[in-house]
């Protein structure tokens, strides 16, 4: 930022402090109605998100930069900026403001980048959004994905000459959105362009902090049954994941509970080429819906699209999974009327692992909170189906099943029918 401090009024003065926590994010001040940019953020993002650049105290010498969002539409602006490669810093008002009083107490409430997104109206319902860190260390390399959104979490670790490449493989299957990664190894992530980059300090992959910020996340007293006792640097690279969203969203991560160290055994290995040739996600054209993926999905909700991705670019090569599926599918399959009543019963279900990972992070609105009571309202309906069926998978799917009643009750008690879209509008 530029000028002299001592010349700014004490908003601007508290913008700078504040600026400084975030020096590497687009900080959105909020000021009123209104979150206001200021200095060369406020340049950035007025060219980015074409919107008028303005000033600040324009009759001084060293007028200020400034352009601004309304505070209600602010998710598609920040959505635009994302999709850009930047990171977006929110800075709320902590306390009403009250006239005639002393300066807003204000705080950076969450830090969004691309990788961190969890708001579902900036997010793709078919598709999983990835944070991706990285670590290597000799001829070993570790890796984590999570998506922030769903609380999915797994973890990597590859040696020898083909590390790289199998890490690339990786990339190409889950496509991340950001990879965080330590400071010296910079130079090894020139490859992955396209894809949002950050340099944390090389301590953060440490083992043994890594091990043990993983242990609180998981409420382990152990990581071996993460399938993480031989693999330090899988165990770097998800404890450095989770530390930097815990920094970036300022809040308990408690959908993030579990953790899957991958093993490409499970599964049958698709190159890149393989997956472009055979048009599994995109045709020849470029068209995803007339992919294998755009023509078999019939999925009823953004949790079963992600599934089928997954299931499409890591087909199962376990043999009783695979004669449970084609069990499944048959039985499905001898009725049109038993296809759509199963297809019925999903109706009005929401995308509940992205409702479910907003509300622990603490962002979700009274709107979101009445799609979860909906959609619990919807299981029984789920169940009813799932009993008429004679499918092993059918049983098993039916014995996991908990219907949420008390949930459901609490939801339908507490919440109003038509609440408003934000809680302090009252109502809820």
């Amino acid at each position: 930022m530029s000028g002299n401090d001592l010349t700014l009024t004490p908003m601007l003065r508290q913008y700078h402090a504040v600026k400084q926590e975030v020096p590497d994010a687009l900080l959105l001040f909020r000021l009123g109605d209104f979150y206001e940019l200021f200095f060369e953020d406020a340049v950035t993002a007025s060219r980015e998100l074409e919107i008028t650049l303005t000033a600040r105290n324009k009759d001084s010498d060293q007028p200020v930069p400034m352009c601004g969002v309304p505070y209600h539409a602010a998710d598609g602006y920040i959505a635009r900026l994302l999709k850009k490669g930047h990171k977006v810093a929110i800075c709320d008002q902590m306390e009403p403001p009250q006239k005639g009083s002393k300066l807003v107490r204000r705080e950076v409430t969450r830090i969004v980048t691309p990788g961190t997104v969890t708001d579902s109206n900036l997010l793709s319902p078919g598709e999983n959004n990835y944070l991706l860190a990285v670590t290597e260390s000799g001829d070993s390399l570790g890796c984590a994905f999570l998506d922030l959104s769903t609380g999915e979490f797994r973890a990597s670790q590859f040696s020898g000459e083909s590390r790289w490449s199998r890490l690339v493989l990786e990339v190409d299957h889950w496509s991340p959105r950001e990879v965080i990664y330590p400071e010296r190894i910079k130079g090894s992530l020139q490859q992955f362009d396209g894809i949002t980059k950050t340099a944390l300090d090389d301590w953060l992959f440490d083992l043994d902090y890594a091990s043990r910020i993983l242990r609180d996340q998981l409420k382990a007293a152990t990581l071996e049954g993460f399938g993480l006792a031989d693999k330090p640097l899988a165990t770097g690279a998800s404890g450095a994941i989770v530390h930097y969203v815990r920094q970036t969203q300022k809040t308990a991560l408690e959908h993030v509970n579990t953790l899957s160290c991958q093993e490409t055994a499970s599964y049958l290995i698709l190159d890149p080429s393989t997956i472009r040739n055979l048009e599994l996600l995109e045709s020849s054209a470029g068209e995803s819906r007339d992919s294998l993926l755009g023509i078999l999905n019939k999925t009823r909700t953004g949790m079963g699209a992600r599934l089928l991705r997954g299931w499409m670019i890591r087909p199962s090569i376990d043999a009783r999974d695979i004669e449970g599926r084609y069990d499944a599918v048959e039985e499905l399959s001898r009725s049109t009327i038993v296809a759509d009543e199963v297809s019925k019963s999903l109706d009005g279900i929401f995308d509940l692992e992205r409702l479910l990972s907003r509300i622990t992070i603490g962002t979700a609105s009274p709107r979101e909170l009445v799609a979860l009571r909906s959609s619990v309202g919807k299981l029984p309906d789920v169940r009813g189906v799932l009993e008429k069926r004679k499918a092993p998978r059918f049983a098993s799917l039916l014995s996991r099943l908990d219907l949420l009643e008390d949930l459901h009750a609490l939801l339908s008690k507490a919440i109003s029918d038509s609440p408003p879209p934000v809680v302090v509008d009252g109502g809820v």
